[in-house]
């Protein structure tokens, strides 16, 4: 989501672009030899898989996102980990950076239900406070409201540092089988909707990204954030230095970024300066 502009800072390693490009096809290969289809629940879902690097223990993030958040662990290994994030697998893939790599993802939950996301994940984890001028006077301070997107979010930290965010995304339609407003749980992480790739350029980047994949802009834009796609996956253009979520103090920077997407048909992008491939089928 967007967020306010911080100080500048630089820090990059290009050969994980290589191996995150690797294994983006590698799971692409092993989803077709599965047998994976697309189902009607997953019609609009847009990032069907992300790879990240981790500095953190693998097992203490297979222990968070396993027994904590009660997500599915799909394989661990010695140097990958692999989670369900509702139906977008998720590997972090282990790395010694002398500056730990962190990202933000979001996950699409019920839009009904970020009150009771709230009290869940805080039983699990403290909450990131958000800014005075985006608070919602019916909701607890720590729920953001994002007036302009017509969506409200919780923010937390996962061991690695990654900034992670529920969204409840009030122009999607409600599904039945989400049940009542009162009642969250794992199954009620939807999907991954939102990564960042960190840029200098955010103009050039993000219009490289909509006319590879077909994407549309979404809402407005600025020289420091652009997101592209819709309400069931986003594809975010930040500049370089500019804070992750509400981490002040943590800028955004560049670490190896793989994703693949659902298009309309099926393209690749590399950026020649940066470690990040994105990839639709």
């Amino acid at each position: 989501m967007p967020h306010t502009p911080q100080h500048l800072t630089v820090s990059r390693r290009r050969f994980l672009g290589q191996s995150a490009a690797a294994l983006i096809g590698l799971h692409a290969a092993v989803g077709r030899a599965e047998g994976e289809t697309t189902s009607a629940c997953e019609e609009g879902l847009r990032l069907l898989s992300l790879e990240l690097a981790c500095a953190a223990p693998l097992d203490a993030m297979a222990t968070f996102y396993g027994r904590d958040l009660g997500l599915e662990v799909l394989r661990a290994e010695p140097d990958r980990l692999t989670i369900a994030g509702g139906r977008t697998r998720i590997t972090f893939v282990a790395d010694r950076w002398t500056e730990p790599p962190f990202y933000h993802f979001a996950f699409n939950i019920p839009e009904h239900k970020i009150l009771a996301a709230r009290n869940w994940q805080r039983r699990r984890t403290p909450l990131i406070p958000g800014y005075e001028t985006l608070r919602d006077p019916e909701l607890p301070d720590d729920i953001v409201d994002y007036r302009n997107w017509n969506a409200h979010s919780i923010f937390f930290w996962d061991p690695a540092g990654n900034c992670v965010e529920y969204i409840a995304r009030h122009d999607l339609p409600a599904d039945e089988s989400w049940g009542p407003a009162d009642a969250f749980g794992p199954d009620d992480i939807l999907y991954a909707s939102e990564i960042a790739f960190i840029v200098d350029d955010v103009a050039s980047f993000a219009g490289r990204v909509e006319s590879t994949f077909g994407l549309m802009q979404y809402r407005r834009a600025s020289d420091v954030f652009h997101a592209s796609g819709d309400e069931r996956g986003l594809v975010l253009t930040m500049r370089r230095g500019r804070n992750l979520g509400f981490a002040e103090g943590k800028p955004a920077d560049v670490y190896a970024t793989a994703a693949t997407l659902r298009a309309p048909s099926p393209a690749t992008l590399r950026a020649e300066a940066f470690p990040y491939h994105l990839a639709a089928s």
